[in-house]
């Protein structure tokens, strides 16, 4: 029996998951804070303050200094090299990338590497990962010589990505490469693997731009002399589309049963609210994306939680934060994140709570009120298809690379071509 079945074991004894649970939450939250103040120092000594407005000259500074220049493309025509994986939600990634151009792509699941191989750690997993970089290299390299690729978009961390492998991107291809970091927060570094460590910290310096969901991070990444963009996730309007369903479920929440997420749900359904839970761990159990996208289409109200990992009070944005409005369905009540609250307009796009008892209390008006919840889905669903496809983010990114013509220059090179 290994360590997992065993602590699956305990914690059905009264009591023991209650009291891991608050183990878990102290160590995740003074870990985070002792990282953020870390750099809050560093920042501080080093006079490093992070605009957005820096991000695009420091980016051509970098690809400067190696003697590379972008070839400004149009929309349609942006060559993108993915190593992407296509397992877990990730297949979403690729929609949006084909509609900014022609994508080359290296999934290393297809070729039989595997995320959980990778993070046994043991001599077999190095040799494993080292093959596998290899392997990604050349077929960028491939890609680039059939058509001069644009810029690579790795969506990985330290466990799978070597810094070696990105620096010989750059020094032997030439091209742009930047990282997507989703969970910054808890993810930022963890233990040595093959002389780096894993997350984010070891090999963000060797990318040319690093994409965080996480406005905080950005001062971390300066800290390790990296160039961040401040950017959420975004949504899959072919997959997350309203569906013509009866509207039968009061509430719904997707996403495994772990950390705090049971405690809330028996919060709901103790106060007599008609909760449907789904996903591993819960008596639904998983759902496949179609099944979720009827959910979400099926629920006057679609719950979310917006706590990272066992930490009700330290919040992360989630993909589930876009996916659901767009899919217009039921409205989308998730707990209040700052960063969120940028990105839609709280009470008319989403609704927010702080407390659990707020989240009562929103919940009962919303199902006795259902036709102002149907007015704030279609206005969060407005909003996404305007500001929060993935499209949207790639364009900014490769706007930011230099690669990508911006409205406004496209406009210029019509007036004159006219």
């Amino acid at each position: 029996m290994n360590r997992q079945q065993l602590l699956r074991l305990a914690k059905r004894i009264p009591g023991v998951d209650a009291a891991w649970s608050e183990f878990r939450r102290r160590q995740l939250l003074r870990a985070y804070r002792e990282r953020r103040e870390h750099y809050a120092d560093l920042s501080r000594q080093c006079g490093l303050v992070h605009h957005e407005a820096d991000v695009a000259p420091l980016v051509e500074r970098r690809l400067a200094a190696r003697g590379y220049t972008p070839a400004i493309r149009s929309p349609g025509e942006v060559h993108t090299f993915a190593f992407v994986p296509r397992i877990f939600w990730h297949e979403a990634l690729y929609p949006d990338l084909h509609e900014l151009g022609p994508v080359s792509d290296f999934d290393y699941a297809a070729l039989g590497y595997t995320w959980e191989e990778f993070w046994k750690r043991d001599r077999r997993a190095a040799r494993r990962r080292r093959e596998m970089n290899a392997l990604a290299l050349q077929a960028l390299k491939d890609a680039h010589a059939r058509r001069p690729v644009d810029w690579v978009f790795v969506y990985a961390s330290g466990l799978e990505v070597r810094r070696e492998l990105i620096e010989a991107i750059t020094s032997e291809v030439g091209v742009p490469v930047v990282s997507m970091c989703l969970d910054d927060k808890h993810c930022w570094s963890g233990p040595a693997f093959d002389e780096q460590r894993l997350g984010q910290i070891d090999i963000a310096p060797k990318f040319d731009l690093c994409w965080t969901s996480a406005r905080v991070a950005c001062e971390w990444y300066r800290g390790e002399d990296a160039v961040p963009i401040y950017l959420p996730e975004g949504c899959d309007v072919s997959t997350f589309r309203p569906l013509d369903v009866p509207r039968d479920i009061p509430v719904s929440f997707i996403g495994a049963d772990y950390g705090f997420r049971r405690a809330v749900a028996r919060d709901l359904i103790r106060c007599g609210i008609p909760l449907q839970t789904f996903g591993r761990g819960w008596e639904c159990g998983p759902v496949t994306v179609q099944q979720q996208v009827e959910i979400f289409n099926r629920s006057q109200i679609n719950l979310g939680m917006g706590g990272i990992g066992y930490s009700e009070e330290l919040t992360n944005l989630k993909g589930r934060d876009f996916e659901i409005p767009v899919t217009g369905g039921g409205a989308y009540l998730t707990s209040f994140n700052s960063d969120l609250a940028q990105h839609f307009q709280v009470g008319h796009e989403i609704l927010c709570y702080r407390s659990r008892d707020e989240l009562i209390e929103l919940v009962r008006y919303y199902l006795t009120h259902p036709d102002e919840a149907r007015e704030i889905a279609r206005a969060g669903r407005d909003r996404c298809l305007r500001e929060h496809r993935w499209l949207h983010r790639y364009e900014r990114v490769c706007q930011s690379l230099g690669i990508l013509a911006s409205a406004g220059q496209i406009e210029k090179t019509e007036r004159l071509a006219a």
